[in-house]
């Protein structure tokens, strides 16, 4: 595919995040730019309770099923809004309407659809460019897995996140959020599976993240106009979110979660502002629960983003608002609140600590670094926590806004809890990053303890106090202007700001973003050894009319033959880069290379069904990926026993005949 060719189906996927989402909201009261912005967290919420309930009910996860099962939740949506009389409120009835942001005026409203367009044009074509073709896939750990995945879902109709992935793991049912590979997996328009992954990185980190942070924004500082007008373009300056986590990590889940914490979080300043009616009150927390919830679903670890961003201002709010109930003679219904929260955190709490993948996360081991240093230079300049790309001035100026946002909302006594929140984010990634020995640091376990994966809440919080101070200096500016140039158009000092915000940043950082992904598509760029060269991919696409049904491949995942399933739909034994457990598979990676001499090789390849075997003669030294633990699959001798099939490259696709 081209990317002209993407266009279309892009867009589609963008609208099928969108209006069911919306349409989910709408009725419960959340309009505006709220709904838009929290609307995909509410699809995605949906989305991911189907994928549950499909595989007991025996329904396969399809386009036409999805439909039909969004469809329904928005009925329910539309039913709880009737009965809260939500549906058809005015804005001024406080016991049926939530708290919104005023609407923004119909020019500010043209001028953020410029905004948002523009910030899109800088996050997603300098990505677009880095790919090189929409069909590229990404060679990184994760997305080996993310790409099967993808096409697991396609094939198997299985979208739960409890176990829908068991061909992944060699049969095992296992935890793991599927939502993302879920909604790619019948988005309409795209044929090859990293078409379809390449598009969805780029709508989750351009429209959907973008208009998350304007309504957030919005909801945050919601006087004015400009902060909401510029805070996606601000947005568009860090490589944090959405680059480094879209292509260095290849982490499509957790992307989508971390995409839709914006507009969450503009929908839980909603349900907090919203007045204590209990219909209004009610319908903005099954709202918020429902988009909380998509959060959850996306990725596990948005649970725990959600409360560090949103944890601290809920507590107080809510602190704030019970001791107000005492006050009022409502004590009765302040306990019930604090005794319903308490059994709430409890329970989940229990749950969680007899959840083995979660207790897994919690313990995996990183190393980190000898000091804290680095990694602020880097956190201050927005410089990615993974590999070299360069530092530079990196992303100062926005880094100097925001500073001046967290003197200024001191100075205001507005936006204060904002401030706090960047800074326990900003902790956090200290400590991921910094030395293994501080006992805090197991707080970080939740985010696989890599700092490049909380890097990104301390984007969110950033941007709006970057967007608050510029609207600020904008405004002192004009005023002294117009002082001594009344003719100079009101808008003059906000463009000119904002020329200087871009080209202090050398675009963006377009060529940065360029590079950051290429490391990751471009075989010859390549930054942790490349799996696939284009010669191999070539023979690659070939193998479907080369092999028949029914075929399991065996190979190094590492040098290429993982990538399949996703590419050619042909079955492997390893389709992912972890180790996948099994004692045939063990002896496989170990021995494979010993078939003739160990007679209990044959009895592995029989036992799990192989039929050829994927080799590659590319080294270490040649740039190629390679880990210790499937030295077994390397250096095989093809002599006798193997008939080739296709080669290309220094990759060769054999008939195995050496099992009989």
């Amino acid at each position: 595919m081209t990317w002209g060719e993407t266009v279309l189906p892009g867009l589609a996927l963008w609208a099928g995040l969108v209006l069911p989402g919306w349409a989910f909201l709408r009725p419960l009261g959340v309009r505006g730019l709220v709904a838009v912005g929290a609307a995909p967290a509410a699809t995605t919420a949906v989305a991911g309770v189907l994928g549950l309930l499909y595989p007991v009910l025996g329904v396969r996860w399809t386009l036409s099923s999805a439909v039909v099962g969004l469809a329904a939740g928005v009925l329910t949506a539309a039913a709880a809004g009737a009965l809260l009389g939500t549906a058809r409120r005015r804005g001024s009835d406080e016991r049926h309407a939530p708290w919104l942001p005023p609407p923004l005026a119909a020019r500010s409203a043209g001028l953020l659809t410029g905004s948002l367009a523009l910030a899109c044009v800088l996050v997603c074509v300098p990505m677009a460019v880095g790919m090189g073709t929409p069909d590229s896939p990404a060679q990184a750990w994760d997305a080996v897995f993310h790409l099967n995945a993808i096409e697991s879902v396609r094939s198997t109709g299985n979208a739960s996140t409890l176990g829908g992935l068991a061909g992944l793991y060699g049969g095992r049912a296992a935890y793991y959020p599927a939502v993302w590979h879920a909604i790619v997996a019948v988005a309409p328009g795209f044929d090859p599976v990293p078409a379809a992954a390449g598009t969805a990185a780029l709508v989750v980190g351009g429209p959907v993240w973008l208009v998350g942070i304007a309504a957030f924004t919005r909801a945050m500082l919601p006087d004015g106009a400009l902060p909401t007008l510029v805070a996606p373009l601000l947005a568009a300056t860090f490589v944090a979110f959405p680059v480094v986590v879209l292509t260095v990590l290849a982490q499509g889940p957790m992307g989508l979660s971390v995409a839709l914490l914006p507009g969450v979080l503009a929908l839980l300043v909603v349900a907090l502002r919203t007045r204590w009616f209990w219909p209004a009150k009610v319908s903005a927390a099954f709202a918020l629960g429902t988009a909380a919830a998509g959060v959850a679903l996306a990725h596990g670890s948005g649970a725990f983003s959600l409360l560090v961003l949103g944890g601290l201002p809920s507590v107080v709010i809510l602190v704030r608002q019970a001791r107000q109930g005492w006050a009022a003679g409502r004590p009765r219904a302040v306990l019930a609140g604090v005794a319903v929260a308490a059994v709430v955190a409890a329970a989940t709490a229990a749950l969680l600590a007899t959840f083995p993948a979660f207790l897994a996360t919690l313990s995996y081991e990183r190393a980190g670094a000898g000091s804290y240093l680095p990694v602020l230079a880097k956190l201050v300049t927005d410089t990615p926590q993974v590999y070299w790309y360069g530092m530079g001035a990196g992303n100062a100026v926005v880094t100097a806004l925001t500073l001046a946002g967290i003197v200024l909302s001191f100075r205001l006594r507005r936006g204060r809890r904002l401030a706090a929140v960047l800074v326990g984010a900003a902790a956090l990634v200290l400590l991921a990053a910094g030395p293994p020995e501080n006992p805090l640091r197991s707080l970080t376990g939740f985010w696989y303890t890599q700092a490049a994966r909380i890097a990104p809440l301390v984007v969110i919080p950033a941007v709006v106090l970057a967007a608050g101070a510029f609207a600020a200096l904008a405004e002192r500016l004009d005023g002294r202007l117009h002082a001594r140039a009344p003719l100079v158009p009101p808008w003059a000092v906000p463009v000119a700001l904002l020329l200087v915000v871009v080209t202090s940043t050398a675009g963006a950082r377009w060529d940065l973003k360029v590079a950051i992904t290429a490391s990751v598509h471009d075989p010859g760029a390549v930054a942790w050894g490349t799996m696939l060269t284009d010669d191999e991919l070539d023979m690659i696409e070939r193998l479907p009319g080369r092999l028949p049904e029914g075929s399991v491949v065996l190979g190094d995942p590492f040098n290429g033959s993982a990538y399949l399933p996703a590419l050619a739909g042909v079955d492997v034994v390893f389709p992912q880069l972890g180790p996948l457990g099994g004692e045939d598979r063990q002896l496989l990676e170990r021995s494979f290379r010993d078939l003739r001499q160990n007679p209990a090789v044959c009895r592995a390849v029989e036992s799990l069904g192989v039929t050829h075997v994927y080799t590659d003669t590319a080294g270490a030294d040649d740039g190629a990926k390679v880990h210790a633990r499937t030295a077994g699959l390397r250096d095989v001798d093809t002599s006798a026993g193997f008939t080739l099939v296709d080669r290309g490259g220094t990759a060769s696709v054999w008939r195995l005949t050496a099992c009989g």
